[in-house]
């Protein structure tokens, strides 16, 4: 009897076993799900913008590109995102695609280049246009960079709309008020 006894006692520790496995595993598989799209965020905008985002959340922007705004050479729609002028660190070279309010109010796209000073203002022309064909643009006018361009699925609107909300619901700002 007692041989019977243990038998049955290493069926249930085994039994018990089983089940604290795929309780475990369970628990790796949503936290490997949930935390996917930081991941794939990650990888959009690198670690360090990553992280500055959540330092200064109101200094990123992401939209959908629908108007063509920056002009893309696939059919696929974009999201571009965006890192405000506003931004402490704000700084941009020849070669940053900047969006920028034109004197009609329109938003255009394009690479800018330092003009001169106006009066402690910085000026800045179109690359590839003449000082005389481009009208200034001012500091005040430029929105912020584009320091991603990200082609529209699924996957990546997940990853853009989680990231978006965490920035602003997660970020050191808000967990010191709390």
């Amino acid at each position: 009897m007692t041989n019977v006894n243990k038998k049955l006692n290493n069926i249930e520790e085994v039994k018990k076993m089983k089940e604290k496995n795929k309780k475990i595993i369970k628990i790796f598989i949503f936290f490997l799900i949930a935390s996917f799209p930081f991941i794939s965020i990650t990888q959009i905008l690198g670690f360090e913008t990553f992280l500055d985002s959540f330092e200064n959340p109101e200094s990123y922007l992401c939209f959908q590109d629908t108007s063509g705004l920056y002009a893309s050479k696939s059919n696929n729609k974009q999201y571009i995102i965006i890192q405000k002028s506003t931004h402490p660190d704000f700084k941009f070279d020849d070669n940053d695609d900047i969006i920028y309010y034109k004197y009609s109010g329109k938003l255009e796209c394009g690479k800018l280049k330092q003009k001169n000073y106006f009066h402690s203002l910085k000026a800045y022309c179109e690359i590839g246009k003449t000082e005389e064909e481009s009208n200034p643009i001012y500091e005040h006018q430029i929105i912020g960079k584009i320091i991603q361009k990200v082609d529209e699925n699924i996957f990546n609107i997940i990853s853009i709309e989680l990231w978006e909300i965490s920035i602003h619901n997660l970020n050191i700002r808000a967990l010191q008020t709390s």
